[in-house]
């Protein structure tokens, strides 16, 4: 089956893409898209560019990604996370593809108390987050065959994410200051894109498989302070101290969800699953991210 279905991915040398390019080595006929082929900045390249490769599924990782930038570049923020993946959407509606598409925990305000499912109401505390939505409303709108992944707390072993900022931190500093009272959960990009080969799958076995929204996340939750004194004790020998503070002491641009735990309950279902712990995952990784660190 796979061999007759032309699968695109968008952004493949992004953080979330450079993963799925990975995992997408088994499949055949595989289109990538970095932002040099196809940059979502020129929305009337798109249609040339779909029209010209004619994939039956979509995966599009691309997206602006800088949450202050975005309260300052809203022209190119909306374009990349809203326009783009309408365009690919109507695309997608008119040829009959598959369109995957990933989204994020800053479509919520980050009030409530519990995990969020899907049923929850977004409601942005940003810009970067309204576009992301705008972006989710205009794919469901387009009547296309969609699966939305949403995505939080995104880290690899490749880029300057959090975990590498806080050992770099670490290694030069006496003292720290971490958030304490923002939660979520910390994703290495690997197990998201584990997840979405799953739903790949499920997609060429069924292609008419029902359109839905599916929040992607590993078990169990921490704060950044938590999640940072984890990455010191790996460090091992280390004498900085790191201490607990409040969102409020970090002036930025942009509001941040105070709580971006999700609830993964939808996902297991439908892909007939367990899903383990972030920390089962950390601990794997921790020695890689801090080698490449260095």
């Amino acid at each position: 089956m796979e061999k007759k279905v032309k699968i695109l991915l968008t952004g493949s040398e992004g953080n979330l893409g450079f993963s799925i390019k990975d995992k997408l080595k088994n499949f055949k006929n595989i289109i990538l898209a970095n932002k040099k082929k196809l940059n979502f900045n020129n929305l009337n390249s798109i249609n040339n560019f779909l029209n010209k490769n004619k994939p039956d599924i979509i995966i599009n990782t691309a997206a602006y990604t800088n949450v202050d930038g975005a309260e300052k570049n809203k022209n190119i923020c909306y374009k990349v996370n809203a326009l783009a993946p309408k365009k690919i959407a109507d695309w997608s509606y008119k040829n009959n593809s598959y369109f995957i598409h990933f989204s994020t925990d800053y479509v919520f305000d980050g009030k409530k108390k519990t995990p969020w499912n899907e049923k929850d109401k977004p409601k942005p505390l940003n810009f970067y987050g309204k576009s992301k939505y705008d972006g989710e409303k205009f794919i469901i709108n387009s009547k296309c065959k969609f699966i939305l992944l949403r995505v939080a707390w995104l880290y690899s072993d490749r880029k300057n994410n959090f975990p590498q900022k806080i050992i770099k931190k670490i290694l030069e500093e006496d003292k720290i200051y971490v958030i304490k009272d923002q939660i979520g959960t910390p994703n290495h990009v690997e197990f998201i894109s584990e997840i979405t080969i799953k739903v790949l799958k499920k997609i060429i076995k069924n292609f008419d498989i029902k359109s839905n929204i599916f929040h992607v996340s590993l078990k169990g939750q921490t704060s950044y302070y938590n999640w940072a004194k984890k990455i010191k004790i790996k460090l091992k020998n280390n004498n900085c101290k790191i201490l607990p503070v409040s969102h409020k002491k970090f002036k930025t641009i942009a509001k941040r969800p105070l709580n971006s735990v999700f609830s993964c309950n939808s996902l297991e279902k439908f892909l007939k699953i367990k899903i383990p712990n972030w920390e089962k995952v950390f601990k794997k990784k921790a020695n890689i991210i801090i080698k490449n660190s260095n």
